[in-house]
């Protein structure tokens, strides 16, 4: 048995080697892979003696390891049983029981189930029933089973099986009906998405493929507000609010926002020139842009940067969201804000007063957002939000009779309201974005209210619906213009949503474009030609330097007497009369040929066809020369713009 034991390996059975020398080596390398062993033994037993530490500190801490020498559980604030004896009475000892030896496996299992079993339970302290229901919603395995019709344009009426559509399939958007769902796990059957005629616009492209997420977004929602909801959560670049302590100790600002397209240029310059110059606003501006869409413009942000280093008080910041693009640019830059109370402005909307005054205003104050009312309500919408609104069950709130919002001016305190706005931010960056799909809602225009709403969050709607500046021609009114109101029902904003200042005068522009591509793409062929390699796709930057260069072609309009590219389009102002009841307030959309070539006109056609609304000379109000002043400005902004682009 000795010689099995101690037999070499076969590689070293040779008859050239003695066997003593054999089992000598082998006693060696026996005594080599013992000290290993010990050596990892030990290490194991120190790393399970860490763990079993660190795992008495966390519990000690947690309150959940209370434990006497017997391995008996005390109540956490019980008095040692050596301080309940008598005194000068020694304790009587008792035998000790003995120690339980664990192996290193067996106490890094126990101490990962100690450190599971208190994060499970802390986290079942926290949660409520309505969370527990609500995790099972958004951990449901769902599985689509198709769209069931229903007739008389009523979800719940008589079954149609004979027009219900597989889940791939887009439903027509006067059908009635909803979404069938099962759950895989327990079977359930659930009917989602109910629609009735009119739930959807014209223009959406619904399939119950999607319904799966549509009947989780809300339980999504509120698990990114409970997280926003936890203390010492913020916003970026905002002190934290805790409540009952440093309420009232923020350190933030308060400034203006906004943010700068390409084609927006010359409608930026002229609003920021206007609140130092014109109106003597001193409150600091931030100016946000996207970098990939300013490289199409060569050296597009000159004229601003040129302004900032004259007026100061303006500084500069990237959007680098992958989805911040489109009206998402506006949440992203509210949200990254290095101000803590911000009025928004749309770049093409500018006040025809100093603005400062909102941060001191009441509504603000008492609300800490106050949001402006847009032209469109339930009794009279384009974009299909009233009380059968499909968006109404997507956001899982319930219907709201008011005016819809207009996100061209906003005015939020970010620190108080930092839960609504990660709501708010969960509904423009969500993947796959049903409110487009969907078409629920158009942009962010409405985004705010409905994630302030989510919340039960207090805002002030400005009371005055809005009015509508424009041009008179033949007697044919033509709204251009969305004029919105202080609490106290005066005129702040002028949103020129429907016609932008560019400097420039209105040319064929579809000419004009073709004409510099062919013009770019003939010199880098000719360039091609003489170096043997090159590309033969225009830039943007290359097309604009070709419009610079390009002898002006004739504009659609004559240029104003003044001499100001942009044609002036404040003569009259159309507003709606406090005291008529809402149903009144009927905003018509519409276009005009000749007199407003390539125009949508808002406002009503013809003025004194409806007696709520009072028509007034621009000329005779104490803004009458405020648009000459930003014609100006917008030409200035161009002027600069070209000679950047030729250089």
């Amino acid at each position: 048995m000795e010689q099995n034991v101690l037999r070499p390996r076969a590689a070293s059975q040779s008859p050239l080697l003695p066997l003593v020398a054999a089992t000598e080596t082998h006693a060696t390398s026996i005594g080599r892979r013992s000290w290993h062993l010990w050596l990892l033994r030990l290490l194991l037993l120190s790393g399970a003696l860490y763990v079993a530490l660190l795992v008495c500190w966390n519990a000690s801490r947690l309150g959940l390891l209370d434990v006497d020498r017997g391995n008996n559980t005390k109540p956490k604030n019980s008095t040692p049983d050596s301080l309940m004896t008598a005194p000068n009475v020694p304790p009587t000892s008792s035998p000790e029981a003995p120690v339980e030896q664990l192996s290193a496996r067996e106490m890094s299992i126990r101490a990962a189930m100690v450190i599971a079993r208190a994060q499970e339970e802390e986290m079942q302290a926290k949660m409520t029933p309505s969370d527990k229901n609500e995790k099972k919603k958004v951990d449901a395995r769902l599985r689509c089973r198709g769209w069931k019709a229903t007739g008389d344009c009523d979800p719940d009426g008589t079954r149609l099986p004979n027009l219900d559509l597989p889940c791939g399939k887009p439903v027509p958007v006067d059908q009635s009906g909803y979404c069938e769902l099962e759950d895989k796990d327990t079977g359930e059957v659930l009917q989602v998405a109910k629609r009735t005629c009119n739930s959807v616009r014209q223009d959406a492209k619904f399939r119950c493929l999607d319904a799966a997420e549509f009947v989780k977004f809300p339980t999504r929602a509120n698990e990114v507000a409970k997280k926003a909801s936890i203390p010492g959560f913020s916003l970026p670049h905002v002190v934290p609010l805790v409540e009952g302590v440093n309420n009232n100790m923020s350190g933030g600002q308060d400034g203006i926002v906004i943010v700068v397209y390409p084609r927006l240029l010359a409608s930026a310059y002229a609003t920021v020139r206007a609140l130092r110059e014109v109106l003597g606003c001193r409150l600091p501006i931030e100016l946000w842009y996207r970098p990939d869409e300013m490289k199409s413009i060569r050296k597009s942000l000159t004229p601003l940067e040129n302004l900032a280093a004259i007026v100061g008080g303006i500084t500069f910041h990237k959007i680098n969201g992958v989805r911040a693009f489109s009206y998402g640019a506006k949440v992203f830059a509210i949200y990254h804000s290095f101000l803590e109370r911000i009025l928004f402005l749309d770049a093409d909307n500018v006040p025809i007063r100093d603005p400062s005054f909102l941060f001191e205003s009441p509504e603000f104050i008492e609300t800490g957002a106050v949001f402006w009312p847009d032209f469109w309500h339930p009794g009279n919408t384009i974009f299909n939000i009233h009380r059968q609104s499909l968006v109404w069950q997507f956001l899982g709130i319930p219907f709201a009779d008011m005016f819809e919002q207009e996100s061209g001016q906003l005015l939020i305190d970010r620190r108080r309201h930092t839960v609504p706005m990660e709501v708010l931010s969960f509904y423009a960056f969500h993947h796959p974005n049903l409110f487009d799909n969907f078409k629920l809602a158009h942009g962010d225009k409405d985004l705010f209210r409905f994630a302030w709403m989510h919340q039960n969050a207090s805002f002030h709607m400005i009371q005055s619906p809005p009015a509508v500046a424009g041009k008179v021609i033949d007697g044919i009114f033509c709204g251009m213009t969305m004029v919105q109101h202080d609490a106290q029902g005066e005129v702040l904003f002028m949103h020129r949503n429907s016609r932008k200042l560019t400097g420039m005068p209105r040319q064929e522009q579809a000419l004009v474009r073709s004409k510099a591509v062919a013009r770019a793409r003939e010199k880098l062929a000719a360039r091609k030609a003489k170096n043997g390699r090159g590309r033969l796709t225009p830039k943007w930057s290359e097309v604009v330097a070709e419009i610079a260069a390009m002898t002006p072609h004739p504009t659609l309009k004559k240029t104003e007497s003044d001499g100001y590219p942009d044609e002036a389009i404040w003569t009259h102002l159309l507003s709606f009369n406090r005291s008529a009841p809402r149903t009144d307030y009927t905003i018509e959309a519409y276009s005009v040929e000749p007199q407003f070539r390539d125009q949508h006109c808002y406002g009503q056609k013809h003025i004194g066809s409806n007696p709520s609304f009072n028509a007034q000379e621009i000329a005779n109000l104490s803004f009458s020369g405020f648009e000459t002043e930003l014609r100006r400005f917008a030409m200035e902004a161009a002027d600069q713009a070209t000679r950047n682009a030729r250089t």
